[in-house]
């Protein structure tokens, strides 16, 4: 983590806060008293919208714009990421004067706004609000056309950057469920005013009577200040923005539209993780937005994303379906808008240009996407870079790895990253996982087929090796195959050995090889985790069946929910059903079970320094009796059992518990495995874990991310 940067805004005063005022950051919005270093424009508001503006989103949109116009300022590291966690991460102070400070500074109103923020651009956010002493209107941020008619009764805000997703989703909302929209859009550069004129008009002749309406946004910054290109906090300006101009309209909702691939933010490689891929619509992020905005509005207010679910083929496919194939050439999707030409308006380098190339490939859609508007042709032409090739090269493994994989329980094992997406999508987290799966199961063949088709186009010239040798269709012909590019390695370090619980799976590494999530096998990995923590230390089965029952979940009475089901994880569906015969044990008598096994650890430890054995042997057998009445008063996840549940012996329930762990963990690393075999070692009611020589493993529990 740098160190922690102050960005000072408006003249609020740093007295009290910095202890380094040479690295602190001003801002200040330009206003009626003078001029600042930032300006903020909304533009093509009419005059009657603007005196409905409450002033917790007055407050709301000059936060966002000091966010961005921050995350402008601060240079993120260099492109090799060679210092990805030192570089990259910023620890943030934010001083802001407010309307409301007492609103803004409540506890619930930070937090939301410090994770949400956390999490969308990788860095660490803290924010003092203070009175605002200077006072200018919202009136000064609003450039009126009253040329124009009144907007009428739009009935919801989408936001609009131009891109082939946005321009999906408008052409469906204007086109096809023939609604009133106001499409609104950040301008982050002067050279897409031409492009975005262009679109706006070829919108309009394709809606005929039901043109939507445009609201342009621009922020607009001293020279000095544009240091940095990634914009990670972009989204929060633009949906800020967005619910704002939804206020004026009355209406409670702005809505994206991103496909779910780009929304769900699986990286494709090292160099395209955390806040350098974007989350722009990730649905954690999006639910972060809403939930704030509820709080800003005192009152429901939603921000969605039709198309989570949606390929980006999918959605140029959606383009063609509604007779609109000739907009495609005039979107905007490139990252690097710096490097844009009339020329070449793509790099074709860039993630963003890969996965277009890719789409309008495999929706057949490719001749409504001149190549001559690429600076690189993703597919025959040199990458010079590292950067380049491993970022082309990953792209494509992955593609090959997922299309490889059988089910969700796979996918979710390989892709760490998808475990933070599940409790914040709609339906239970087994159906969430599939439908994620399934996307992506859809994406790696959409990928393949179109590289497959690009290979055929083009194979006089690969057998001729006119190609590039570091092109890529060149590479794939002469290797058979994508070859795994080592990627380039944080800082960060990460233990050799983990077994741990994170959320509600399980994380296991071993020998510094890949990380991995496992599910379904909860209570075993539970005891497995016990032995791991205490090595060479001979143990009662009675005593790690009642460790494990101690550390899981509590839950409200008569809920008939499982921990896994509350917490960040998987829905565990194995197991016998349960009957309606009725409870074996109250809650009330489980908890106090469970209170009085935490003495008697307590006691266990302190019978053992004392070399005590008769008091351990006593202590053990009470354990065997507790052990044996939580397990039979409680089933599968900590749901309470019914009579009619067989009740098992606590012996042969956890030798059966370790072992289908182990299984499971077998499908996906072997090594692990074959060590947990040999080195967990039962005798009657004793249970050791003795590995020979001794491995060191990280068994703390990971409960938030």
């Amino acid at each position: 983590m740098q160190t922690k940067k102050y960005v000072l805004c408006g003249n609020t005063s740093a007295k009290g806060i910095s202890d380094d005022p040479k690295n602190d950051i001003r801002l200040r919005l330009s206003g009626v008293q003078g001029e600042g270093n930032i300006t903020l424009r909304i533009e093509d508001i009419h005059s009657k919208m603007f005196s409905s503006v409450p002033t917790k989103f007055h407050d709301l949109l000059e936060i966002a714009t000091y966010v961005y116009s921050a995350d402008q300022v601060i240079v993120r590291g260099a492109d090799d990421v060679d210092s990805f966690g030192d570089g990259w991460r910023c620890d943030l102070h934010f001083v802001v004067p407010v309307r409301n400070p007492d609103f803004w500074n409540s506890a619930e109103v930070k937090d939301k706004l410090t994770s949400t923020l956390g999490f969308l651009s990788d860095d660490n956010y803290e924010f003092t609000f203070v009175k605002l002493e200077q006072e200018h209107s919202i009136q000064d941020y609003l450039e009126f056309n009253d040329a124009q008619a009144m907007y009428g009764k739009p009935e919801q805000v989408v936001m609009f950057s131009g891109g082939l997703d946005s321009l999906a989703g408008a052409l469906d909302e204007v086109l096809s469920q023939k609604r009133r929209v106001v499409l609104v859009t950040h301008k982050a550069t002067p050279k897409l005013n031409t492009r975005h004129k262009t679109l706006q008009d070829l919108l309009a002749q394709k809606a005929g009577d039901n043109v939507p309406h445009h609201i342009s946004v621009r922020v607009h910054k001293k020279k000095p200040m544009n240091r940095e290109y990634t914009q990670r906090s972009r989204s929060f300006l633009f949906v800020s923005i967005g619910a704002t101009i939804a206020k004026m309209l009355g209406l409670n909702s702005v809505r994206f539209y991103e496909n779910g691939v780009i929304s769900l933010n699986l990286p494709v490689c090292a160099q395209v993780v955390g806040g350098r891929a974007t989350r722009t619509t990730h649905p954690r992020v999006m639910r972060g937005f809403q939930e704030l905005l509820t709080l800003v509005a005192e009152a429901p207010f939603t921000v969605d994303n039709p198309y989570i679910w949606k390929t980006k083929a999918e959605v140029v496919e959606q383009i063609i379906k509604a007779d609109c194939a000739d907009l495609i050439k005039h979107s905007m999707t490139c990252t690097h808008t710096w490097e844009m030409t009339n020329q070449h308006t793509h790099c074709g380098l860039c993630s963003q240009c890969i996965d277009r190339r890719f789409a309008v490939t495999a929706a057949k859609a490719d001749q409504y996407d001149p190549l001559d508007h690429y600076k690189a042709d993703v597919f025959t032409q040199s990458r010079n870079k590292d950067d380049d090739k491993i970022m082309t090269a990953s792209y494509l493994e992955r593609a090959n790895q997922v299309k490889s994989l059988e089910n969700a329980g796979q996918f979710l094992a390989t892709y760490a990253e998808v475990n933070r997406v599940l409790r914040f999508l709609d339906g239970s987290t087994a159906q969430a996982a599939q439908r994620v799966f399934d996307l992506y199961k859809r994406h790696a063949g959409e990928v393949t087929t179109a590289l497959d088709e690009m290979v055929r186009r083009h194979a006089t010239a690969i057998r001729e090796r006119t190609t590039p040798g570091d092109a890529l269709l060149r590479a794939v012909h002469e290797f058979g195959s994508v070859i795994s590019v080592p990627a380039v390695a944080s800082k960060e370090k990460v233990p050799d050995n983990i077994f741990r619980k994170r959320g509600a799976v399980w994380e296991f590494r071993f020998q510094g090889k890949s990380t991995l999530l496992l599910q379904g096998v909860d209570k075993g990995a539970g005891y497995i985790n016990l032995l791991l923590a205490h090595p060479e230390r001979e143990t009662s089965v009675f005593e790690i069946a009642c460790g494990s029952a101690i550390n899981a979940i509590t839950l409200p009475a008569n809920t008939g929910v499982a921990p896994e089901d509350i917490e960040e994880g998987f829905s565990v569906v194995e197991g016998a059903p349960l009957t309606d015969a009725g409870d074996v044990a109250d809650r009330q008598a489980i908890n106090q079970y469970r209170a009085r096994v935490k003495e008697l650890f307590s006691e266990i430890e302190e019978a053992r320094d004392a070399e005590d054995h008769a008091r351990v042997e006593e202590i053990e057998k009470e354990m065997e009796f507790l052990a044996k009445a939580i397990e039979e008063g409680k089933g599968l996840g900590g749901r309470q059992r019914k009579m009619g549940d067989k009740r098992k012996n606590v012996r042969d329930a956890f030798r059966n518990a370790v072992d289908r762990a182990i299984k499971a963990i077998e499908k996906y690393d072997k090594p692990l495995a074959a060590h947990l075999k040999d080195t967990i070692k039962n005798s009657n009611n004793e249970v050791v874990y003795r590995p020979q020589p001794a491995v060191v493993w990280d068994v703390r529990p990971i409960v938030n991310e």
